[in-house]
């Protein structure tokens, strides 16, 4: 304790005080007095826990020797009859998974399995203790028949499967000399495909026979099927392709049909061999059960009660000791208290003084040589703790101090930018609110400049933010220079600065100024080794001019801020009032935005996409509409660009997404497999980093294969370089179809169609409105069209509404039209319904025409178009 008193004066004060040379004598005395009573209670302690470790030993003793029994005894039987047991249900699930003829089952695994069955079995036999029951002998050579009859039926199951390979290769030769002989067609002006009727029924019926390879009743059906057709045409087949070749092709016929009669015999045959194997691995899996696993399982049951008989008993014993121990330190407490509790109570009520204030508090001297010494110590303790405070009261003066100047620090940091040393938004507020008074009360007239970096976020994003700080720091050098001395320089945050006028004469004079501010700004800048080109655009407000409070004013500036970026940047513009109502419209409609994507006001119409080739609608576009409360719908003309300067187009793109994909993958469930949708992509959502992923997210979500999405993206989100080629080719590794839309009223760079990782092109209504009057028009559409199909795109032209401008279209390839002639946009109820509507409607306009022009053919031809749809035309 005496030790302990001296720490926690030193921990107090700090300082290592040392005790008087005595103490160390009177410690030894306190320790040796109190460590006399303490050794006769640890004695007694010993006494107790020898006497209880005998008894324990013993039981343990007896555990031990039960637990080890079962470890060398009864454990590896028991793994043993377990690995047995493994091992057979193993090679049953081989030879079955071979006799239903699942892919994955060898026969190289069958025998491999046979073999692990047969060591199992080996080791459980031979392995200590040798099993003598005669039931367990019995199950060791049924368990050796079972491997031998499994291995048969996989002998004849083998027979059975290269049947079915020679019936495979004779149906293949049918099928190769059909199609050498011209049974699916000949191309004919690169779209169509023509084919005699004869060879292509025999074609159509050995596609249904191939593609059913089962035996029963169905493929003798297909075959009747095959061989009607062959003999409805025998006599038009003998004259070509001849007599040989049909002789050829009923020769594998007949052999195809004797080997699945073959089969079907060797199925009837051998279902009740099948049966007795798995019979009889039912009985062995039981034996095992019984007379392997049964008796091991009994001895290790038997071990472990003998063990936990043997634990119980050791236990018991321990706590008998355990409770001993504990009554025998209680009465060595008791005495250890009694000796010592009244002179230590004098101590304690000195001590409680000393800490209550009382530096005078001391303990009297006398009683027993350990109390004496204990009073000795904390008399000793209470003179340091005295000196002690004295030192204190001087360190806490020069705490005080330098408090102090960590405060004027403070308050410098809360008032300035730690970065540019600039005033912050905090000094700017205070100092503004005091120049606005000073100009009502002069009545002259203050300006506050609103700067604002163009692009810096790039400059950021490309050469790192400790590089994007040292340019801030530059500009912000550059600015104090072009402000001048007499106008408060102020950083509000990231790359926006303020600069506040006073006594401005007129609105001109803010004029030059802040032209000087985007002028200078526009000269190069050098930061660390690089030359910079950089830019700004400033919004300017006068006070009181454009507003009467500090915040008003610095609204007005912020307000002209957005008009100059929105003119084009880097450049000035002044307050009007006309901004200020653009600024209430814009945030009137961004709210009731808000509002509307909350409320479920959206909706999304969808117009078809017909592929003129084949007359089908197999694509829909999304479009986006806002119900308003009026009830009037409004296209996504009218709100697109608020949503982008607001920032709420990420919300909305993703709404689109989520239910543009779930409608597409409820189309396919009820039938609608070859649909897919469209959609247009903004292109600040594309630029974010995980737009990638959030496209693979929507599509797990939603369950839509992702070639059945369509993105469309503009000419301006297409030429930004490396990082938009790496997302377009996620993209497409992904299977997603990348369109560029509106082409031929932008950039139109035929280097991007090369370079880009699209898959289609579609032709902007403003390019396809005059092919049907202009011949310039039409000569550069048939041009683009013809690129694109040389570069293995797809097209698809938008603001199809004459039809002259359709039978233009379709006389230019594989092209897909969308516009108001064939489809409107509707809404997801309708969609289904205006699909087959469209396609209709592509059939009246053009496949009349071409039946006219197909009754100058004398002969009757099928054709075979792409998509798979056949037409046939007579004279």
């Amino acid at each position: 304790m005496h030790e302990m008193a001296i720490k926690m004066a030193e921990a107090s004060t700090g300082l290592a005080a040392k005790p008087p040379p005595s103490a160390g004598g009177l410690a030894s005395r306190l320790r040796f007095g109190i460590g006399r009573r303490l050794a006769f209670g640890l004695m007694a302690v010993a006494v107790v826990i020898l006497v209880g470790h005998g008894i324990a030993a013993r039981t343990t003793r007896a555990a031990v020797n039960a637990v080890r029994n079962m470890q060398q005894e009864h454990e590896p039987v028991a793994r043993r009859a377990s690995a047995v047991m493994q091992q057979l249900v193993a090679y049953d699930r081989a030879v079955g998974e071979y006799l239903q003829g699942i892919p994955a089952a060898e026969s190289n695994d069958i025998g491999a399995a046979a073999d692990a069955l047969g060591a199992a079995v080996q080791s459980y036999f031979e392995g200590p203790p040798v099993p003598d029951l005669t039931e367990a002998i019995q199950l060791r050579a049924q368990l050796a028949s079972h491997v031998d009859h499994g291995r048969e039926l996989v002998t004849s199951a083998s027979q059975r499967a290269h049947w079915m390979e020679e019936r495979r290769a004779a149906l293949g030769r049918i099928q190769q000399r059909i199609v050498s002989a011209g049974g699916t067609g000949l191309p004919i002006n690169g779209t169509q495909v023509v084919a005699r009727r004869s060879l292509a029924d025999l074609a159509s019926a050995m596609s249904v026979l191939r593609g059913d390879l089962a035996t029963g009743g169905l493929a003798a059906k297909h075959e009747q099927l095959f061989a009607q057709a062959l003999s409805t045409h025998a006599a038009e087949l003998q004259h070509s392709p001849g007599r040989n070749w049909l002789s050829m092709i009923r020769d594998d016929f007949h052999e195809a049909v004797h080997l699945r009669q073959a089969v079907e015999r060797f199925d009837t045959a051998n279902g009740s061999a099948r049966r007795e194997f798995l019979e009889e691995s039912a009985a062995l899996t039981a034996g095992v059960q019984s007379y392997l696993q049964e008796p091991a399982r009994l001895g290790l049951v038997h071990s472990a009660a003998r063990a936990a008989t043997a634990a119980e008993g050791a236990e018991h014993t321990l706590t008998m000791t355990g409770a001993a121990v504990i009554v025998v330190l209680i009465l060595v407490s008791v005495l250890l208290i009694l000796s010592i509790s009244v002179p230590v109570r004098r101590l304690t009520r000195a001590t409680r003084a000393l800490a209550g204030g009382d530096r005078a508090a001391r303990v009297p001297r006398g009683g027993s040589a350990e109390i004496d010494v204990l009073a000795d110590a904390f008399n000793t303790m209470a003179d340091q703790v005295t000196r002690a405070e004295s030192a204190l009261r001087a360190y806490q003066s020069e705490l005080e101090h330098r408090v102090a100047e960590r405060t004027q620090q403070l308050h410098h940091l809360a008032h300035h930018d730690p970065l540019t040393q600039l005033p912050n938004r905090r000094q700017l507020s205070t100092r503004l609110a005091e120049a606005l008074t000073r100009a009502t009360a002069t009545g002259r007239r203050a300006a506050l400049l609103f700067v604002d970096i163009d692009n810096f976020k790039s400059i950021n994003d490309t050469l790192g933010h400790n590089f994007g700080d040292h340019v801030l720091q530059a500009i912000a050098d550059r600015l104090r220079v072009t402000a001048g001395p007499q106008a408060l320089l102020a950083r509000l945050g990231g790359d926006e600065f303020t600069v506040l006028l006073e006594n401005v004469d007129c609105v001109a004079a803010v004029e030059r100024r802040a032209a000087e501010i985007v002028t200078r700004l526009q000269e190069p800048v050098a930061v660390d080794g690089r030359v910079l080109a950089t830019s700004a655009s400033v919004g300017a407000s006068l006070f009181p001019d454009h507003a009467q409070d500090p915040q008003d004013l610095l609204r007005a500036a912020d307000v002209a801020l957005f008009q100059a970026k929105e003119s084009g940047r880097n450049r000035f513009a002044l307050y009007s009032p006309a901004l200020n109502d653009a600024a209430a419209q814009r945030f009137r409609t961004e709210q009731a935005l808000r509002a509307a994507l909350e409320a479920g006001d959206l909706v999304l119409a969808f117009q078809p996409q017909v592929a003129l080739h084949t007359r089908e609608t197999t694509s829909v576009e999304a479009l986006l509409r806002w119900r308003k409360p009026d009830g009037r719908i409004a296209a996504a003309g009218e709100f697109i660009q608020s949503a982008e300067q607001s920032g709420l187009i990420h919300e909305l793109t993703e709404w689109v997404l989520r239910s543009a994909t779930s409608t597409a993958a409820a189309w396919r469930a009820q039938g609608w497999h070859r649909v897919c949708v469209a959609i247009n992509v903004s292109p600040r959502q594309f630029f974010e980093r995980d737009f990638v992923d959030h496209i693979a997210r929507a599509l797990h979500a939603t369950g839509l294969p992702a070639s059945a999405l369509e993105l469309e993206l503009t000419e301006t989100v297409l030429q930004t370089g490396h990082t938009t080629i790496q997302s377009l080719r996620r993209l497409r590794d992904m299977g997603v179809s990348i369109a560029l839309d509106d082409f031929g009223i932008g950039y139109s760079s035929l280097t991007s169609l090369e370079k880009l990782p699209i898959n289609r092109v579609k032709l902007d209504r403003m390019l396809v409105e005059g092919v049907d009057s202009n011949p310039r028009s039409a000569a550069i559409v048939r041009s683009i069209v013809a690129l694109c199909h040389g570069l293995g795109l797809q097209v698809t032209a938008e603001g199809v509404e004459r039809p002259a401008q359709l039978e233009f279209l379709a006389g230019c390839g594989p092209v897909a039209v969308q516009g108001y002639l064939l489809a409107q946009a509707v809404e997801v109820d309708l969609v289904q319904q205006e699909a087959r509507n469209a396609s209709e409607r592509a059939r009246r306009w053009l496949d009349d025409e071409l039946l006219a022009e197909g009754e100058t053919s004398g002969s009757s031809l099928v054709f075979v178009g792409a998509g798979g749809r056949r037409r046939t035309t007579a004279s």
